[in-house]
């Protein structure tokens, strides 16, 4: 590509450019119009004067003993030849020269010279020249007939005319497109005004000011101040939802941190072996319980920075629900886990995020697997022309009705049994929750006739693909 580096940078710049371009393009335009109608202007006068001199030549033809003559039309001539070089001819019935220049040319036919005078453009002596011609029919003469008059003018007086014509017109031209582009320039810098405006409240602001911009502008910024004040809107949602994530991960991290430093402290001052095993043993389930919180944070923070920086592709979502699958079971440690997958087509195709779609996955089977006690799980794809579902069905407690909405809602940690302890982090279903909006897709929860507890994800199928 190459590069411009004449071209303005600026908007004013840019604009006051292509208004200067136009202008000067219009202006070249009507100097080469104003040129050659001054040209035709000049020509149509100097031929009135060059006809008037030719006929007030043939009207002082007269015959003489059968002889044609001529009175010198001084008169008419005068006025041709302020400027100019003036030569005539006259020619009579029998074709013989019988006045001024022999070798003078008269492209005009007798025939056309009989209706008035004929105009034509030619060279003599070396010089442009314009000639009339026009003829009289002489009964006098001894052969009756018609003589031929021509009257040739140089071009000077025509030109200097043109050219001075031109010259005025041009000049105007001239006074008008820099009178053109200087008012647009000022027009331009007012109307860049609200711009500059708008640039310095933006630049006053605070960076934690994220208020809508407030000013007076014209209909046409309007859409600039909206579109601005949408991100600042947009960008005000996203800082308040990360302090509220941020706070919130600070209070729920602290509760357990400060039970591991407890137990730790506990641990070591116990001196009885089997109270020691058991404190031991809480000790470890601290530090998984911290060490899975720390994971899902991580993963719920990685989930929405890739729904915002990530584009989607396209994911085949059989093959991955599989691997998916096979990954997570394992973790279920030496319980025996009965596991199905169904699908009715081979493939599935979908826009997607392959890692966030696994992160999503495997926090519903986490959920099944851990929190369900879930011990025969089934994964079914189901595909139709416009949505795919992915449904993971397990023989669990589930999720109650009343808790389903709550159960989508970061750090809200449900009720194990009906007691007042509850159990995990709260974040695994709000994770899938995310990545569900970022696929424009719906998460819904049933209890099937056939028992246990459905969890569905449903995507919009591919544009492309089976």
């Amino acid at each position: 590509m190459p590069r411009f580096d004449w071209f303005p940078k600026t908007l004013f710049g840019r604009t006051l450019l292509f208004i200067a371009l136009i202008v000067a393009s219009g202006a070249a335009t009507l100097a080469v119009v104003a040129r050659y109608y001054a040209g035709v202007a000049s020509e149509r006068a100097y031929d009135q004067l060059l006809a008037g001199a030719t006929i007030q030549a043939a009207e002082d033809l007269y015959v003489q003993g059968g002889v044609l003559a001529i009175n010198p039309p001084v008169a008419a001539l005068s006025t041709l030849s302020r400027y100019d070089l003036v030569y005539y001819k006259v020619v009579d019935s029998r074709g013989v020269v019988v006045a001024g220049y022999a070798d003078l040319p008269s492209p005009a036919s007798t025939v056309a010279a009989r209706s008035g005078p004929q105009f034509a453009n030619g060279t003599y002596q070396g010089q442009r020249i314009r000639t009339a011609t026009l003829a009289r029919y002489l009964p006098e003469e001894r052969t009756p007939g018609w003589a031929v008059v021509t009257v040739a003018q140089t071009t000077h007086a025509r030109q200097q005319l043109t050219n001075d014509m031109s010259f005025k017109v041009w000049t105007l031209i001239l006074l008008m497109s820099v009178l053109a582009i200087g008012a647009s320039g000022l027009a331009i810098r007012r109307g860049l005004r609200p711009l500059a405006r708008i640039e310095t409240i933006i630049a006053a602001r605070d960076p934690a000011d994220l208020r809508p911009v407030a000013a007076d502008t014209p209909s046409e910024i309007n859409a600039i101040v909206g579109a601005i004040n949408g991100l600042i809107g947009r960008l005000a949602e996203r800082m308040t939802a990360m302090q509220r994530f941020i706070a919130d991960a600070a209070h729920q991290m602290r509760t357990p941190l400060a039970r591991l430093d407890a137990q730790i402290e506990l641990l070591s001052h116990e001196r009885d072996p089997a109270r020691y095993a058991t404190r031991l043993d809480a000790l470890r389930a601290t530090c998984a319980d911290v060490g899975r919180l720390a994971g899902q944070l991580l993963n719920h923070a990685m989930v929405i920075h890739r729904t915002e920086a990530v584009p989607l592709q396209r994911v085949e979502l059989v093959g991955l629900a599989k691997e998916v699958l096979g990954r997570t079971i394992p973790l279920a440690g030496e319980r025996d886990i009965k596991v199905a997958f169904d699908s009715d087509a081979p493939h599935a195709y979908i826009d997607g995020d392959p890692i966030s779609l696994q992160e999503a996955l495997s926090n519903v089977l986490h959920n099944a697997l851990l929190h369900g006690k879930a011990d025969d799980i089934v994964v079914a794809v189901a595909a139709s022309n416009t949505v795919v579902t992915l449904t993971v069905t397990d023989n669990g407690r589930g999720i109650p009705r009343e808790h389903w909405e709550a159960a989508l809602r970061p750090f809200e940690r449900l009720e194990q049994d009906g007691a007042a302890r509850r159990t995990g982090s709260g974040l695994g279903l709000a994770i899938v929750q995310e990545v569900m909006k970022a696929h424009g897709g719906g998460i819904g929860f049933a209890f099937p006739v056939t028992g246990g507890f459905a969890v569905s994800l449903t995507f919009p199928r591919a544009i492309r693909g089976n």
